[in-house]
């Protein structure tokens, strides 16, 4: 346990996890992409090019902004990045666009927001309760707790080759969870 806690081993390892599930991400970068691509090109345009009194009622494409609130402004944030990579994928008119940067700065915007995701695992594998810790790291439950979440197949799925912004999305909870745990871990 002591070596997952704070030790280089531990941290070593799981770095070395995250590190090599971000690579394999950047080699998917042109990979296939479905009409999700599309969805949230055009929420990018929406909420970047209309007040937000309008997001919910633009309906140039069939995709129209029908996500919570906190997706909405999260689409909003990163279309102020994505300006600066190919402003034509901002323009509501544009259906189906899909540039080379454009491609590039959605990937890369999957990848970038799945640092949440990693914190997150990383601070869940902190809880795991390190009763097997002399045992091989291979073995460990921190280990195997990572190895799960960080190379989670149907994340890389859904998220970098479909393309979706559910590993953010997940760190959220898996943080939240992280947390409660860590209060009751605390109290006791």
């Amino acid at each position: 346990m002591a070596a997952h806690r704070g030790g280089s081993n531990g941290r070593g390892w799981f770095w070395a996890l995250a590190v090599g599930v971000t690579l394999l991400k950047l080699l998917l970068i042109p990979t296939y992409h479905s009409t999700d691509f599309e969805v949230h090109r055009n929420w990018l345009a929406v909420t970047h090019s209309l007040p937000v009194s309008q997001w919910y009622y633009e309906a140039t494409s069939e995709w129209t902004l029908d996500y919570p609130p906190f997706f909405a402004w999260f689409e909003y944030a990163l279309s102020h990045i994505a300006k600066y990579f190919d402003r034509e994928m901002l323009v509501i008119q544009n259906l189906n666009y899909s540039s080379q940067a454009t491609v590039l700065f959605q990937r890369l915007s999957v990848i970038f927001t799945d640092v949440l995701f990693i914190y997150a695992a990383h601070e869940c594998c902190k809880c795991v309760n390190g009763k097997r810790a002399g045992k091989e790291t291979l073995e460990s439950p921190p280990f195997v707790l990572a190895v799960l979440l960080l190379w989670n197949f149907g994340l890389l799925v859904v998220d970098h080759i479909h393309f979706q912004y559910n590993g953010f999305l997940f760190g959220l909870m898996l943080l939240s969870i992280a947390r409660l745990f860590q209060v009751r871990q605390r109290d006791k």
